[in-house]
């Protein structure tokens, strides 16, 4: 990491819990010494200390932590190119800016934060953005990665005897439980939009954009994403019910002969409509009142017959 990234890094982590969506956020901001020491040190060169090239990476390693911190806190968040674009955009303008005035506190505080409270109105819709206006700052609420121990336990996955090949979708930025499963020589793969190290076993992608190839997988896992997104589609966005409703039914597609698909949260209001002779669906009770879902494709089921 450059001195700058961590500059970069170290202001993102002093804000992290000042409310974007605030009207005055600009008023509310902190900066961070260093940062601003660094910043300084760039401006008196006229920013000639940056290629282009060294510009951009600076550009995209603000975007990207500022993306990634956004995401942890609140998981629902759909931020496609078009708004990764402009938040990028957001960081070039403030950093001609700087270069021009060399004002960098007012810059800051008058043009870049509400610039960002502006790009952020864009993901929520306009009720949410309402209660949130009068607030200076949020709970540090973070969607973790569970341990891998804990996960197999909560999905019912026996480490030496599930079928394989195993994918996990939504398997997070490490990617902790297929880590952990081919510790055991397994044959375990996994994809999220947020992986810190992409390697032959591991992808970035949505899930929405991804092919569930036909009968090709022994056992999918899916511990809080899929279907928490989906339940979130299902009471809040109706746009997206019948995409996530068929992408449900390409993953079901793609388990192989006596595959298994181990999730949570269950899906009640699709589950109760899965054909019996060709799915078992089960409740995995974990402890009273908590349970995941498993559903078995039947050995004589062809996965082409949907």
């Amino acid at each position: 990491m450059s001195r700058l990234d961590d500059a970069l890094q170290r202001q993102i982590d002093l804000n992290q819990t000042r409310n974007v969506l605030h009207t005055r956020l600009g008023q509310t901001i902190e900066i961070d010494p260093e940062f601003l020491a660094v910043l300084e040190e760039l401006c008196a060169k006229d920013g000639q200390a940056f290629s282009e090239a060294a510009l951009q990476d600076a550009i995209s390693f603000a975007s990207k932590t500022l993306m990634k911190r956004m995401i942890s806190i609140n998981q629902f968040l759909q931020i496609d190119d078009e708004k990764t674009h402009d938040l990028e955009n957001i960081y070039l303008h403030t950093w001609k800016r700087i270069i021009k005035t060399r004002d960098i506190p007012s810059t800051l505080r008058n043009h870049h934060y509400p610039a960002l409270t502006r790009w952020m109105s864009g993901l929520y819709p306009e009720h949410f953005i309402e209660q949130l206006k009068s607030s200076p700052a949020i709970g540090h609420v973070v969607c973790e990665e569970y341990s891998a121990e804990l996960q197999a336990r909560l999905l019912g996955i026996d480490i030496q005897t599930f079928k394989q090949p195993l994918l996990d979708i939504g398997c997070g930025n490490s990617a902790g439980f297929v880590r952990y499963l081919r510790t055991f020589q397994k044959q375990a793969y996994g994809f999220d939009r947020r992986i810190e190290n992409e390697e032959s076993f591991l992808q970035q992608s949505n899930w929405l954009d991804y092919r569930f190839e036909p009968g090709a997988w022994g056992t999918i896992v899916s511990h809080m994403a899929f279907t928490n997104h989906f339940i979130h589609v299902f009471h809040h966005d109706k746009t997206q019910l019948n995409l996530y409703g068929r992408k449900f039914n390409e993953i079901l597609g793609s388990l192989a002969a006596g595959g298994s698909f181990h999730y949570a949260p269950g899906l009640p209001f699709i589950e109760q409509g899965i054909d019996p002779e060709k799915y078992q669906v089960e409740q995995l009770v974990v402890i009273k009142g908590i349970s995941t879902t498993r559903i078995t494709r039947a050995d004589a089921y062809r996965p082409d017959q949907i």
